[in-house]
């Protein structure tokens, strides 16, 4: 046998063991298909968004595939490929076209950049969920208008109530419906789960059992024999599945009896540096559970503001927006006039406190407030606008006297009441910008009972 020269003939039919025919990969079209039709809501359409490269490099989304399932009143239409049928279509036959057909049909031709700064308020809506890797579920008309993007404006006039965008490896999965319909994460799941990109299979050469030569029976037998071999190997050396962490992990340093690295097979596959990579799903589920918190967060901050503003004219956000803009106008203008009355009401309430103290020795304290916000104070006939009020109380008298700061007032008023032989119990003044106001209280003199008669007095010692 050793003598015996295997042929290139015999030789190049030795390629591999037979294996099955793999399984046809569904197209995007069925994927879509099969989407909508699984689904316990309704929803009008479904559109993959296929993210390509431009000439300059710069990322972009483009209609990659779509399936149109119609509403619930009209039975169901398929628009999947209506490109060529929509562009060759006389004119008058797009007035059979509703609403969500025709935005499905003008959603052919749209195309949505990816920007680095997804956060911009000009950002799409398949274009920021792409970027972020985050789902975006848009459920009401007023979401879609807060959105304020090109896409979801669009959406909200044709009535489309919930629109949701869904990032894959390579694209976006788009879906909108008449109805209102509540985040479902299930839904997120299977979306990702429908729409992973498979690996890329091994091209292996079928072995025709037929071709096989008398040389190649030794090698296929051999072949087969040493396979069989590793895997038992692998199954007789594989560690228990709750030590794995030690195996797999580099950065161990454990010193586990029953895994010692001397018996590591050598044709066992190296091990992978590093930690573990994350689950796909678990990234875009953190990025969905924090746009959910920043809209929740969003939302009770709208609540507050309309909880302070007064007058809301529409419940939406924008109006209500417009609204607290105007009331803050409104206070600024309020604030600024009550800062230019400052001076004049700097002088509107003076309080002076009088003691009176009486033979017993006890005292009373008076308040007076003098509003000068209203009509003018009434002077009194002498030129230097004098005002002189007397009050008697028992054998004591109260007298006020308001006067212009001018010429020492007070001392003016000691001097008078020290020439009528009047006895001070208590005396105030205040000043209030050019006005002086002087209240005192004192002891009347025997014989001298009148109100008037003591303001004429005090008027006549003033005026000299």
């Amino acid at each position: 046998m050793e003598d015996l020269i295997i042929s290139p003939s015999s030789s190049s039919s030795l390629v591999s063991l037979p294996h099955e025919n793999p399984t046809p990969t569904p197209t995007l079209l069925q994927k879509l298909q099969f989407l909508l039709q699984s689904q316990p809501d309704w929803w009008v359409y479904a559109i993959f968004w296929q993210a390509s490269h431009d000439d300059n490099g710069n990322l972009y989304l483009s209609f990659g595939e779509g399936h149109f399932q119609g509403t619930k009143e009209t039975s169901p239409k398929s628009l999947t490929i209506p490109t060529k049928k929509f562009m060759r279509a006389p004119t008058n036959d797009t007035n059979n076209i509703n609403d969500a057909e025709w935005f499905y049909v003008v959603s052919l031709t749209r195309t949505f950049a990816v920007n680095n700064n997804a956060s911009s308020s000009s950002s799409s809506l398949p274009g920021k969920s792409f970027a972020l890797g985050s789902v975006l579920w848009l459920n009401n008309m007023h979401e879609l208008q807060f959105y304020n993007c090109e896409r979801s404006n669009e959406a909200q006039v044709h009535g489309i109530e919930t629109l949701i965008c869904i990032p894959t490896q390579n694209g976006v999965v788009e879906m909108g419906s008449y109805d209102t319909i509540k985040q479902n994460w299930n839904l997120v799941q299977h979306v990702k789960s429908l729409f992973i990109t498979p690996p890329d299979p091994v091209p292996v050469e079928i072995l025709d059992d037929h071709t096989i030569s008398f040389a190649d029976i030794g090698i296929v037998a051999g072949v087969q024999e040493t396979k069989k071999r590793r895997i038992n190997q692998t199954q007789t050396q594989k560690p228990p599945r709750k030590n794995d962490n030690y195996v797999n992990s580099e950065h161990s340093d454990s010193d586990c009896p029953t895994l010692p690295t001397a018996t590591t097979p050598t044709t066992s596959e190296p091990k992978k540096r590093g930690r573990k990579p994350i689950l796909g799903r678990e990234t875009p589920v953190n990025h969905v559970e924090a746009e959910r918190q920043r809209r929740e967060k969003l939302n009770h901050r709208f609540y507050a503001l309309r909880a302070v503003v007064p007058n809301v004219s529409r419940m939406d956000k924008a109006s209500l927006l417009s609204d607290a803009v105007a009331y803050i106008s409104e206070l600024k203008a309020k604030i600024e006039y009550l800062e230019s009355q400052q001076p004049r009401d700097s002088s509107k309430k003076v309080k002076t406190e009088m003691t009176d103290t009486l033979d017993n020795h006890s005292t009373t304290t008076i308040s007076t407030v003098v509003d000068q916000s209203g009509p003018e104070p009434r002077l009194g006939p002498s030129p230097l606008g004098l005002e002189v009020d007397v009050k008697i109380v028992g054998p004591d008298a109260m007298v006020r006297v308001q006067s212009e700061n001018v010429n020492h007032p007070g001392a003016r008023l000691m001097g008078a009441l020290r020439d009528l032989e009047f006895q001070v119990h208590h005396a105030s003044m205040s000043c209030v910008n050019d006005l002086m106001l002087q209240d005192v209280v004192v002891k009347l003199p025997n014989g001298m009972r009148s109100e008037e008669g003591l303001k004429s007095a005090i008027l006549m010692r003033l005026d000299q």
